[in-house]
This record gives structure tokens, sequence and C-alpha cells, in this order.
């Protein structure tokens, strides 16, 4: 029996090679490894990386993505693939050696058609920049406690890095290619639709690498809150109630500003102000509460600036799902 590692990659010179390395360190008796690089035209050197492990390794092997899109990487990959197993693995992550071993079989055991090991966020840097990314990203207030980050061993709703039964995600069809992002959360929901089940274990880990300065943090919850909204236009049931919290936390500001300055301008009062600065007050004093918390887990001064990070990656986060959901779609 066969399992293929289905890897989208785009520009990943920096990571490519310590992933690969990863997938050719994993220790599997139940099955043949078969490792799919999808790359979407690399313009940097990722491309000469991965034909350099091909050469030497001839159970990887490089696919081409000329669409360039995740969707599309992920459905040349299901073409590609000759395993009865797939594993959706990103190549920004690292995997334990028994990673794919233990995934396959809690699959196995516990009945279900996916399973994904506990994902662990930590950062490739240590300067402060790329730590505050790792911290917010390991907060369950910066991402909510439904993350893939921070989700619990058990039967879950979505798996991120999973093994999948191939015929399974062909039979409902593969990845859908009008997300952009988020399909992963759009697969998940129809294959609990499909009447099947989603597991994830804690009997082994990844390591999964977090933007690694502060704009990229920002703009990739921008990104991410765009395309919730674009998901809950499209596909709502793929959705979350807490894909929504960071748009109403944006909105609210936004509108209280607004009331605020218009009200100063004609009656002379600060109610709309006032009730501006106690939303962000009470806002900050849960960020801080946060911090704490962090703080309590691994000491480290430059913590203290957290709460100020929440804030812009919240606010980033949920203007791109106000900019998503104004945008009309074509």
């Amino acid at each position: 029996m066969i399992l293929s590692i289905i890897s989208p990659c785009f520009n990943e010179e920096k990571y490519i090679a310590q992933t690969i390395e990863s997938f050719l360190q994993q220790q599997c008796h139940s099955f043949g490894l078969e490792i799919l690089i999808v790359d979407g035209r690399s313009t940097d050197n990722t491309r000469n990386i991965i034909n350099e492990y091909a050469l030497k390794n001839p159970q990887v092997k490089l696919v081409d993505n000329p669409k360039r899109k995740t969707p599309f990487a992920f459905n040349e990959g299901l073409k590609a693939a000759q395993g009865e197993y797939i594993a959706i693995l990103g190549a920004h992550s690292v995997y334990e050696p028994g990673y794919l071993q233990t995934c396959y079989d809690e699959l196995i055991k516990t009945g279900s058609v996916g399973c994904s090991g506990r994902v662990i966020t930590q950062s490739a840097y240590n300067n402060i920049q790329a730590m505050l990314c790792e911290w917010v990203m390991c907060s369950v207030f910066g991402v909510s406690s439904l993350s893939f980050r921070i989700v619990k061993e058990g039967y879950v709703h979505s798996v991120n890095f999973p093994v999948f039964k191939k015929q399974v995600v062909l039979d409902i069809g593969g990845y859908n290619t009008l997300m952009e992002r988020n399909q992963d959360n759009d697969l998940n929901q129809r294959i609990l639709d499909a009447g099947h089940k989603l597991y994830c274990t804690w009997k082994t880990s990844c390591f999964y690498r977090p933007p690694a300065d502060l704009n990229k943090l920002f703009f990739y919850g921008y990104r991410n809150g765009f395309w919730n909204a674009r998901s809950f236009k499209l596909f709502p049931r793929s959705m979350r109630f807490h894909h929504l919290v960071p748009f109403l936390f944006t909105t609210c500001i936004i509108f209280l500003l607004f009331v605020g300055m218009i009200e100063k301008l004609l009656f002379h009062s600060l109610y709309g102000l006032d009730l501006l600065l106690l939303s962000c007050g009470f806002y900050f004093f849960i960020a801080c509460l946060a911090t704490i918390v962090s703080i309590r887990q691994k000491f480290d001064m430059r913590k203290l600036l957290m709460p100020f990070i929440f804030f812009a990656f919240h606010f980033s986060y949920g203007w791109g799902t106000l900019k998503g959901f104004l945008r009309k779609e074509n």
C-alpha cells in the first residue's frame, strides 16, 4: 500500500529543504511513501532544490501547478497520487518522524476518514517580531479555541495537515477551486456532510511556522478575513461564528468612532466616544489577561507588547472581512 504526500508550495526556498527532509525521515511500516511537491512555478530556487532531492530520492516528485492557486495544487496532487491514502501537508511545517504512521493508525482505530496530529506553532526565528507572531497565534484570545493551532484531541469539525482516505476526497469532488483560501474548511465540511468523521490525535505533532514579521502577520489576518467573507457568501456551512468575531470587533470600533465624531460636531456631546473608549478599555483588559496567561506559561518581557499586537491583528482580520463583504462577486 502507498500513502501519497501532497504538499503545495510557491517560492519556499527558505523552508522547502527542511520540509522535504522531514518527509523523508517519516518512519512508516504500514505503507510505502510517495512525496509529491506541487509547485506553482516558483521564481526563486525552490524548484531546483526539489529537483535535487528527486534525483537522489525516487519517491520525491515535482508536480507542476500552472494555475498557482492552492486548491488547484491539491487537485493536481490528487490526480498524480498513486496512493490509497493521501496526506495534505504544508511546506511551512516540519513533522515528527512518526507523524504519518500515527495519523494513519488513529484514522483506522477511530473509524475516521481523516486524521491529523497536534499542530504546534513555532517560529523559525528568535527576533522580537517573529516571537510576537508566534505568541499571538498560540493564544486562545489571538486565534480562538477552535483554531487548528489550539484544537484539542478528539473528533473535530476540521483537520489540518491530515491523512485522508483518497477515495472519500475524490467522491466529494476534491478541493473547491473557487476558494483561494479556506478550501480546507470547505472540504472538511463536505466530508462531514457526507456522513464521515474527522479526528485529531495528540499522539504526534507537527510544527507550523507562523508569519516571520508583523507586517506579514497583519496581512495574513487581512487575507484570512477577506476570504472568510467570501466563504460566508458562497459556502456558509463551511464557516463558524468565531470566524465573524474580528469582523464584529472592527465594525463596532468604526461605527462608534463615526457616531462619536458626528455626535461631537452636531450635539457637542461625547457619549459615542466615551462608549468607544469603554469598549477599547474592555478589549485591552481581556488582552492583558491573555498576555498574563502567556507570560505565566513562559516568561519573556517582550510579551508586554502583545496587547497592542492583538489589537492590530484582530482589526486587520476584521477589516479584511468587512472589505470582503462589501466586494461585489463577479
